[in-house]
């Protein structure tokens, strides 16, 4: 049993998805959040089908919430976060998606100093498509862990 935990923690690096969140943000309540598709999938691996994963909001307690990453969405090469209703109640914010030791299983956050967390991760960021809305969302991904709340 040890010998299993101590192979998977050799083999990963755990890392930290952060993606901007526009105003104008799709879904029932606006509760969707669009990844840019190769961000995603480089991240929650590919897009055959939708998935289950779980998030813990940070500073809300010890509660584990279900949602799904979608499977892609062609059209607008995304994939999508689907059912965390929380993300509905967000404005323009960056939302962090750090994974923990446990498989579909990641700590959730978000910052409104948009201009720190751009800042603190400098040329790393990838900027999405633009569309009808606006600019393309910015998306990075970066070694965890990710102090909260970022700070210069």
């Amino acid at each position: 049993m040890a010998k299993k935990r101590i192979e998977r923690e050799a083999r990963r690096v755990r890392r930290c998805l952060i993606v901007e969140r526009h105003a104008w943000e799709t879904g029932f309540a606006q509760e969707q959040l669009q990844i840019p598709l190769e961000a995603a999938e480089g991240f929650f691996g590919p897009a055959g089908a939708s998935r289950p994963i779980r998030v813990r909001i940070a500073g809300a307690g010890p509660h584990d919430h279900r949602c799904t990453v979608s499977q892609r969405y062609t059209r607008s090469s995304t994939r999508r976060i689907n059912g965390l209703h929380f993300v509905g109640l967000l404005g323009p914010c960056f939302v962090f998606f750090q994974e923990t030791d446990d498989d579909d299983f990641y700590e959730f956050w978000c910052q409104y100093d948009v201009a720190i967390v751009a800042a603190h991760c400098g040329s790393q960021w990838r900027q999405a498509r633009s569309s009808q809305h606006g600019r393309g969302r910015l998306v990075t991904i970066v070694d965890a862990p990710v102090p909260r709340p970022q700070r210069t």
